[in-house]
Order: structure tokens, then C-alpha cells, then sequence
């Protein structure tokens, strides 16, 4: 498998039959739950995350762009590529590309950006001193843990 050098995380997507729209593609809002599927993958492997611990602080999604390239069909394989573009003091930014296997087609592209969150104080808080050092760590050994 081709790895593109500007991300640093792959998640691999199974088109489920019941993703699919009337036009027998994949509906457009089910892109994003791909790129959520790719986001905790991303954070287990650079260990902000463990499933069976849940989060000990929150993320909320403030804002995604996401660019429509061509329709995903079923059976069509797939991964996500995810990548930090910038890190603040209390969001940072994605980049994805979700792409067809093995052709490496680009279907959709764009950004997420990430707000740490305090649930019960229902604000914005500081990235985690720790959660920072993490995600840059992994940025920095190119996904590599």
C-alpha cells in the first residue's frame, strides 16, 4: 500500500450497504461519520485515547470543511489519511483525505477542527499538557509509536 508522506495516520473504511443513499452511493453526512471512525483511530494510535477508558477530557467538533471529490459506491475500498495541520491552545486542526484502494483516487478532502472541552463545565479548555506532547510526538515519528 502507497503511503502519502503528508499523513500520518490511515484508517481503512468498509462501505456498509446501509450507508448508501437513493442514487446508490454513499450518502454525503456518511462521509463524516468516516472521517469520526478515522478521528479515534487517530487518537488511540497516538495515545490521547483508549476505548476502554473512555476520554478523560472531551474533544467537540467546532468546524469541518470537506470537499466532495466523486461518489463512493458499495464495496468500494477505502482509507482515510488524517494529519495535524495546527495545534493551539485549546483546538488543533486535522487534514484528511478519504481515498479509494488500491487507485488512491481522492473521493473527499478537507479539515476538522478540534475543541477540548469540559463537558460538565460546558467550555473550552486548554489541550492537556500531556495530549499535547502525544499527538506531537506521533506527528513527529510520521505515526510511528
Amino acid at each position: 500500500m502507497t503511503e502519502n508522506p503528508e499523513f500520518t495516520y490511515y484508517h481503512p473504511i468498509t462501505v456498509r450497504f446501509a450507508d448508501l443513499d437513493a442514487q446508490e452511493h454513499v450518502n454525503n453526512a456518511v462521509f463524516l461519520t468516516y472521517l469520526e471512525s478515522a478521528r479515534l483511530g487517530y487518537y488511540e494510535k497516538a495515545g490521547i485515547w483508549h476505548p476502554d477508558r473512555g476520554m478523560q477530557s472531551g474533544m467537540v467538533v467546532a468546524h469541518i470543511d470537506i470537499d466532495y471529490h466523486a461518489p463512493i459506491r458499495f464495496g468500494q475500498a477505502l482509507r482515510v489519511g488524517l494529519r495535524l495541520i495546527r495545534m493551539g491552545g485549546k483546538s488543533f486542526t486535522l487534514g484528511f483525505l478519504i481515498e479509494s484502494l488500491p487507485e488512491h483516487i481522492p473521493m473527499a478532502s478537507g479539515t476538522s477542527v478540534m475543541v477540548t472541552y469540559d463537558s460538565v463545565a460546558e467550555k473550552s479548555i486548554p489541550i492537556p499538557a500531556d495530549w499535547r506532547e502525544k499527538i506531537t510526538r506521533f506527528e513527529e515519528m510520521n505515526g510511528e509509536r
